[in-house]
């Protein structure tokens, strides 16, 4: 009388196992289509931008380069706006208040012609009130910028109370970088010419010349007159240049 008892146990077993895999399959299907439904971790912005191509073609060299460098940081941006969504368009000059700094990776140059790969360092505080806070900054953020900034604060315009004609003269591209940095504080700047070692300027000054050159000597550049000739009443540079 106990093999009966006993079968029927072994079948209740049985049906408790089968019911316990069922349910385990159950699961072992649930959990992939639970995280299916978990919302995808956005993808990280940096705003180091490495490999970008800058490429120009101009009457010389340097311009070429100036406007290779415009085109790359262009570049680097459009790649940041993308990843954040920004659909909002920027001047050139937006960008550039934006970034902190460019290193040439690699370049080739020609008389006319510049054509390169370089990394642009963004400026985080800047950038993220573009792309609505997203982004990450490298190795702690700001590769020389300011960190913290909640807007891009463009130069203040210069109230002009004297325009001179000057000639700029530099020994390379990146001393009359340095220069028109310096210059746009203090002045406002027209590029009537350019050359690879000097450009005509059109020059508007805070005050008089005599006046405008000692604020513009505190900033490292001088203004001193010049030949005289048409387009060339000024002469101005890097102190120690012009």
């Amino acid at each position: 009388m106990a093999m009966p008892h006993k079968g029927r146990l072994a079948r209740a077993r049985g049906k408790n196992h089968v019911a316990a895999l069922i349910a385990t399959a159950l699961l072992a299907l649930a959990v992939p289509a639970a995280a299916q439904e978990a919302p995808a971790a956005p993808a990280a912005i940096s705003f180091t931008q490495r490999g970008v191509p800058a490429e120009a073609t101009a009457e010389n060299g340097v311009i070429a380069r100036e406007r290779a460098f415009v085109a790359g940081r262009r570049a680097a941006w459009e790649r940041i706006a993308g990843a954040a969504g920004v659909t909002r368009q920027l001047s050139d000059a937006q960008i550039e208040a934006m970034v902190t700094s460019i290193i040439i990776e690699e370049e080739r140059t020609t008389p006319t012609r510049y054509a390169g790969r370089i990394t642009v360092n963004f400026n985080p505080g800047r950038a993220r009130a573009y792309t609505g806070g997203a982004g990450t900054a490298e190795g702690g953020g700001g590769h020389g910028g300011t960190e913290g900034d909640a807007v891009p604060r463009p130069t203040a315009p210069v109230a002009v109370a004297s325009t001179v004609e000057a000639v700029a003269l530099y020994g390379s591209l990146n001393e009359w970088l340095e220069l028109r940095r310096r210059l746009r504080g203090a002045a406002r700047i027209e590029v009537t010419a350019i050359s690879t070692d000097r450009a005509r300027l059109r020059l508007g000054l805070r005050a008089p010349p005599a006046v405008a050159a000692e604020e513009l000597g505190r900033q490292g550049v001088s203004l001193v007159p010049g030949s005289g000739a048409p387009g060339d009443a000024w002469r101005v540079g890097l102190a120690g240049r012009s």
